[in-house]
């Protein structure tokens, strides 16, 4: 595992997988949030996404942490990942994590704007309603990715996650 995608869900615990993974063996761990969003808390330009994707994934080594699984095969991910770690947790406990995680962001008033991930009504109406929407679209990218060669791990609950992280350390 040399360059990874970890994908799933708003609140599936890609940013602490990735930041696991990364610290574990050393890789550079690249977050969607911080390429989404500029430094003022606007939205960069898909071009903008896209380009920074392509520069990111043309490294020998790299974690990315995000979904946008559409975007995927023109941002270099799918043709450069050997990986793909897909946390496919339960939506509830999505949106309790994404709710905890915005509350306990709201009190850290110094937190650089970069490290806030936003979540609220409309986090919550993607988890149940936009996501489920769009699994034919994942479906399509991770069979896509298995004719490919790529590692494909699915990830379903906390338990699956421990386990997998238990295992790397063998």
């Amino acid at each position: 595992m040399k360059r990874i995608w970890i994908a799933g869900n708003a609140g599936s615990g890609k940013t602490t997988l990735a930041n696991y993974i990364g610290e574990k063996y050393n890789i550079p761990v690249y977050h969607r949030d911080l390429i989404t969003w500029d430094k003022n808390g606007n939205i960069r330009t898909e071009e903008e996404q896209v380009e920074m994707l392509q520069a990111i994934t043309k490294n020998e080594t790299w974690i990315f942490e995000g979904a946008r699984f559409t975007a995927s095969k023109i941002d270099g991910r799918l043709d450069r990942c050997d990986t793909i770690i897909y946390l496919n947790i339960n939506r509830v406990i999505c949106v309790y994590r994404g709710l905890r995680r915005a509350h306990n962001q709201s009190k850290n008033i110094n937190m650089p704007i970069e490290d806030k991930q936003p979540f609220g009504i409309e986090n919550i109406k993607s988890t149940f309603i936009d996501y489920p929407k769009k699994g034919k679209q994942r479906k399509t990218i991770l069979d896509i990715a298995k004719r490919k060669g790529i590692n494909i791990i699915v990830l379903s609950n906390r338990k699956s996650v421990k386990r997998f992280c238990l295992n790397m350390i063998e």
